[in-house]
């Protein structure tokens, strides 16, 4: 038994990210709702930088939590599950049924994805905090987004609960900052790499493969 980490944006969710799946989503079908609370969420959703999905969350600045927490039930249920490839759910299937630990470690907002972790049948999901005041998000993070560094930290933390040894545990990535927690683990492994990750794959002797 081991510990299995697997990063989501471009590793099991192959050229897009859960935050920008989740704008989406939410344009899509908050047109069918007529509630006060659902055209509020989506003149908030409209005025979202697209250059800024990745980098700053200032524009979940205002919004209810509690309504994106619902909003993300129904994303993760609808739309996010049916986004995973099937390589990459047989892979999960596989490392339950050796009785691994698994889980997610993601830079994306952990109110997003949090739901993945009965959907997917998974130990653990952790993700980016965002700030939260008076039942309303801030815009702010809460700590420090889970990238690079981060992500070996909180993976060292999440799988120490379980009774694991990060240095014994496997962890699936397809950044190049993910090559900080892949160095960590016994058992890397690339998927869908970009280019510099690709070559300090080959570099290392990393197994890597595209899974689409």
């Amino acid at each position: 038994m081991i510990a299995a980490i697997f990063d989501l944006d471009g590793t099991l969710l192959p050229g897009t990210s859960a935050e920008k799946e989740f704008i989406r989503f939410a344009l899509q079908t908050g047109k069918q709702t007529t509630p006060e609370t659902i055209r509020a969420f989506l003149s908030w959703v409209v005025r979202i930088p697209t250059r800024g999905v990745q980098s700053n969350k200032t524009y979940f600045g205002g919004v209810e939590m509690d309504l994106l927490a619902e909003m993300a039930e129904a994303f993760c249920g609808q739309r996010l599950t049916r986004r995973i490839p099937t390589q990459a759910k047989r892979l999960i299937a596989a490392h339950r049924a050796a009785g691994d630990c698994l889980g997610i470690v993601s830079g994306a907002p952990q109110l997003l994805i949090t739901p993945l972790q009965d959907l997917l049948d998974l130990d653990f999901v952790v993700g980016t905090k965002l700030a939260c005041k008076q039942g309303r998000l801030t815009g702010d993070l809460d700590g420090l987004r889970v990238s690079g560094p981060e992500k070996v930290r909180q993976s060292d933390e999440v799988v120490r609960t379980y009774g694991f040894d990060l240095r014994e545990s496997a962890a699936y990535g397809n950044a190049f900052d993910d090559r900080f927690l892949l160095a960590a683990v016994a058992r890397p492994v690339v998927v869908n790499p970009d280019g510099r990750l690709a070559r300090l794959a080959r570099k290392k002797g990393w197994p890597s493969y595209i899974c689409s």
